[in-house]
């Protein structure tokens, strides 16, 4: 079997290469073609007669794609407005998150949650929807929807709009067949916070190279694009409108297991309610109340053109930009919580004495966060939960074993302290965070205290961490 090699430049992903594949067979005497975006190639095999090459050469320029050799793309622009532009934009979404957080806007949920009902459920989405939750999932849709829509800025709107429909019900849907296995097996299910931290990390890496993509910040980055399998991508273009159904409400089922503070607290609660029903019920409830948050912010990108489209792209690149780094920060912070290396056993030698120190957990954090303990004592953290289900209601301290649902009112947890180090601890997302310090040093504080309380090192209201220090 012959060969006839073209150089094709401009292809970009695996739709690119099937769309050429496709057109190119029903050439005739075309036996085989083979697409590659990696070579910058197009194979086409045949036999004896060989196929009209002008032919194929016409369906490659109509398609989009340039004859010739691929032009090898720099790293960085050479033009220094690119990076101003992103600055300024930066700049800007910086300045609206100092004032939202001055003006006391919570970025950890709203209201007070303390029945989850079904109602109580759906305003948890909602709240989720616009507060932190919107850092990792919402982040993660903005950039992936916006790719796609710049990619298909010709297609119809409603062709845009489709994916993110049926994204939702896959949603929505898949919320509630798995909120009943997690009933189901929810006692054999645990992730710990490195786990966790990992997701997180995996999560704001594929934000990462989104987010430079958009904001076109480095021409030879903004040609990788993250899709399909070639053999995926094939079977769904083979079965049409169904199967590209089929992926989206797929992707919106796996939306589960995004770790999301507000899913994991929701979650929890599921494998608590002691019926299926129950359980998958109210975890339809919460992702239903995500929906208008995040169809919205699927779908605005689906009705933009022109000018004013790209102009918008480039925005929320950095804004994606920005949510990743949020996010890898803080699944750097739950890889790290567990500080085996900084923590000392107890010496076995328990003192007598109980210690007992006290924080409360509210939607904006733990207040307060920093603790000093003594080693070697009996420790009781009394955490008075005001909001058990925000995203500070699941806690972890990896290093003494903890992790833990907040239940509304006081909850009492009882461990020893150990000889010295830190201990740090977390909410689920890694995002409010908070530390005990062991030591044996008495300091002036303790002299007003009860010999039963440890010295409590912090008298803000919170110490709220929005990244990894």
């Amino acid at each position: 079997m012959k060969k006839l090699i073209i150089d094709v430049a401009g292809m970009h992903c695996k739709s690119c290469e099937l769309l050429l594949e496709r057109s190119i067979q029903d050439i005739k005497n075309v036996e085989k073609v083979q697409a590659s975006q990696s070579r910058g190639t197009v194979e086409v095999s045949y036999d004896a007669n060989k196929p009209d090459e002008e032919a194929i050469t016409s369906i490659i320029e109509e398609s989009g794609y340039t004859l010739g050799k691929e032009v090898k793309l720099s790293w960085f622009h050479s033009n220094p407005r690119k990076y101003i532009e992103t600055l300024l934009i930066a700049l800007f979404l910086y300045i609206i998150y100092m004032v939202a957080k001055m003006s006391g806007f919570s970025f950890g949920g709203f209201g007070d949650f303390t029945s989850p009902t079904l109602g109580v459920a759906f305003l948890i989405g909602v709240t989720a929807g616009v507060s932190s939750c919107m850092a990792l999932v919402g982040g993660l849709i903005l950039g992936v929807s916006s790719k796609w829509n710049e990619e298909h800025i010709q297609a119809s709107k409603w062709h845009r709009f489709e994916p993110h429909l049926y994204f939702n019900i896959g949603r929505i849907v898949g919320f509630g067949i798995l909120g009943w296995l997690l009933w189901l097996f929810g006692s054999f299910i645990s992730l710990s916070s490195f786990t966790i931290g990992v997701l997180t990390i995996a999560t704001g890496l594929i934000m990462l190279l989104l987010g430079i993509n958009l904001s076109d910040l480095s021409p030879r980055l903004s040609r990788i694009s993250i899709t399909l399998p070639k053999f995926l991508s094939a079977w769904v273009a083979n079965n049409g409108g169904v199967s590209k159904h089929i992926t989206a409400l797929g992707s919106g089922a796996l939306t589960f297991f995004l770790p999301c503070g507000f899913t994991l607290a929701m979650q929890a609660y599921a494998i608590t309610t002691g019926s299926f029903i129950t359980g998958a019920l109210t975890m339809m409830a919460f992702a239903l109340g995500t929906a208008p948050w995040l169809l919205g912010v699927g779908g605005l990108t689906s009705f933009l053109s022109g000018t004013f489209a790209k102009r918008f792209f480039k925005f929320t690149g950095v804004l994606v930009l920005l949510l990743a780094i949020f996010n890898i920060s803080n699944g750097y912070t739950l890889m790290n919580l567990g500080g085996s290396s900084q923590i000392v056993p107890s010496t076995g030698v328990v003192s007598s004495e109980v210690q007992e120190i006290r924080m409360t957990e509210s939607d904006g954090g733990y207040a307060p966060n920093v603790f000093h303990i003594k080693p070697n004592m009996k420790t009781r953290w009394i955490i008075n939960a005001t909001n058990p289900y925000s995203c500070a209601s699941q806690l972890t301290a990896p290093s003494i074993g903890i992790t833990k649902q907040l239940e509304q009112g006081e909850n009492i947890i009882e461990f020893i302290s150990p000889a010295s180090g830190i201990i740090k601890f977390s909410c689920s997302m890694g995002m409010y965070t908070g530390k005990m310090i062991v030591d044996s040093i008495e300091s002036d504080t303790q002299t007003s205290l009860t010999p039963t309380q440890a010295t409590i090192v912090s008298d803000i209201p919170t110490e709220t961490s929005y990244s990894c220090h």
